[in-house]
């Protein structure tokens, strides 16, 4: 299908003008939002920020564990996940608590040794009044 050379400007002038409103009324907006947000978006670090922050890191970590092994607790860095000093004391101190409490109830007691009740505690069970005073004057 052919036009003629009017019906092509004619054409190409309404394109224009449908490009124009659509830039005007859609693509506008939406640049003008874009512009808004770049205010937001978070500034590029340079090599020499890179480079400090990964510093910083490295001597919290040093730190980490110096404190860690004062504590006698260096076995247990991997588990203290932290961003300041403060946070790790706390963190110590707790584990600290819960291991001391651990460490009472964990006591060795062996069942072998278990004190026999004599027979003055065997007949004050019984409410065996006699037996009680035999075992008293047997001793």
């Amino acid at each position: 299908m052919e036009w003629t050379p009017e019906q092509q400007q004619e054409i190409e002038k309404m394109i224009a003008e449908q490009k124009q409103k659509w830039a005007e009324e859609e693509l506008a907006p939406l640049q003008k939002q874009v512009k808004e947000l770049e205010k937001f978006k978070p500034k590029e670090k340079s090599e020499i920020e890179i480079a400090l922050e990964k510093k910083e890191k490295e001597l919290f970590e040093k730190e980490k564990n110096l404190i860690l092994k004062e504590n006698g607790l260096q076995d247990f860095a991997d588990f203290f996940v932290v961003n300041d000093t403060e946070q790790l004391n706390k963190q110590i101190e707790k584990l600290n608590k819960i291991l001391e409490a651990r460490k009472l109830n964990n006591n060795y007691i062996p069942e072998g040794h278990k004190q026999k009740a004599d027979s003055y505690t065997q007949a004050k069970k019984k409410n065996d009044l006699q037996g009680m005073v035999k075992a008293l004057f047997s001793k």
